[in-house]
């Protein structure tokens, strides 16, 4: 009768302990974690955008491009009234041409008036003003011939090309216009250096550093990029950093806006197993059948946050919210 008592009375002590431990259900933090992306805005920018200008004074002549012309390096922009130009040209050859006459002459008569000089039929001075006489024509040489480059140089101006290969934004000028020094013709853009230019906040730099894989996405479109560099500067109004990227394929049409897209590496644990207790969100982890909360400092309610948890963390995902610290557990996987 006693025996049986005991039995009883241990049948019962073992169901109310059973009935005391809270159920749950565990995974490992590696079978749960996501790692999501993240956006900022991006621009593609070419890195050459130029206004081409006159570099002389001239009429324009021809301007055989129009806008949205795409022209390949060193192709023609504008040509411009090149009259002038070669008619210095001409006199400048024909002055250095005088000269070298003139210094060809003045060799023979200071030779002679050495030989002179020797046999003491000419004096010293007439042998001095001949050497002067040629140093002086060297001297105009010297500067005709740099007036005769600098005619040519006028003149190859004439022909204004494209310093690589571009797009044409806009036309400046118009034909039979008289074009000053400096008088802007056409505005291009250089199509094949180009860069995104991305505004992020200075706290995913990091990431962005660590990503293997980014992406400029524009018009439902993902480009594969590559960093190139992290601006070493804050912006003082929007307090974010600049990243500038380079494509990796193709690229995008310039001043394409889009954004940028990278993957956190990252481990998050997803909202929906976020527990809040003390005034802190965290998740519950369970060793040797026994529940322990562990806060995420970062947490945010609903969302995703990172942690820096082991990825074999096992971390309950269902009957976390009615666990407290400590709790025995009885697991369901």
């Amino acid at each position: 009768m006693k025996l049986s008592v005991l039995l009883l009375f241990g049948l019962s002590c073992n169901l109310v302990f059973a009935q005391d431990k809270i159920t749950v259900n565990t995974s490992a933090l590696a079978d749960v974690a996501i790692y999501p992306e993240r956006s900022a805005p991006a621009t593609v920018v070419s890195l050459n955008e130029s206004t081409i200008s006159a570099r002389i004074a001239a009429q324009v002549k021809e301007l055989p491009v129009r806008v949205g012309d795409i022209v390949d390096k060193d192709s023609v922009l504008a040509n411009l009234d090149c009259s002038d130009y070669v008619l210095a040209s001409r006199e400048a050859k024909a002055r250095l041409d005088g000269l070298n006459a003139q210094i060809k002459l003045a060799k023979r008569r200071l030779e002679r008036t050495r030989k002179l000089t020797l046999k003491q039929s000419v004096s010293e001075e007439i042998l001095d003003e001949r050497e002067s006489d040629l140093a002086v024509l060297n001297t105009e040489h010297r500067a005709a011939k740099a007036e005769l480059e600098m005619a040519k140089l006028k003149q190859s101006r004439c022909i204004v090309t494209s310093p690589f290969r571009a797009l044409i934004v806009e036309r400046s000028s118009a034909v039979g216009q008289y074009a000053n020094t400096g008088t802007a013709l056409v505005h291009i853009m250089d199509i094949d250096e180009l860069e995104i230019s991305a505004q992020v906040f200075s706290r995913d730099t990091e990431q962005i550093s660590l990503s293997d894989q980014l992406f400029f996405e524009h018009s439902d479109t993902r480009y594969p990029v590559k960093l190139r560099a992290v601006i070493p500067a804050i912006n003082t109004e929007t307090r974010n950093r600049e990243v500038r990227l380079l494509f990796i394929n193709g690229p995008a049409l310039p001043g394409a806006a889009g954004k940028l897209i990278w993957r956190d590496k990252r481990a998050h644990i997803p909202g929906e197993f976020l527990v809040r207790r003390d005034g802190k969100l965290g998740v519950f982890s369970i060793n040797n059948n026994v529940a322990h909360f562990i806060p995420i400092p970062s947490a945010q309610a609903g969302r995703a946050s990172p942690t820096t948890l082991p990825i074999d963390t096992p971390i309950v995902i269902e009957g976390q919210f009615s666990l407290k610290e400590n709790d025995p557990v009885n697991i369901i996987n």
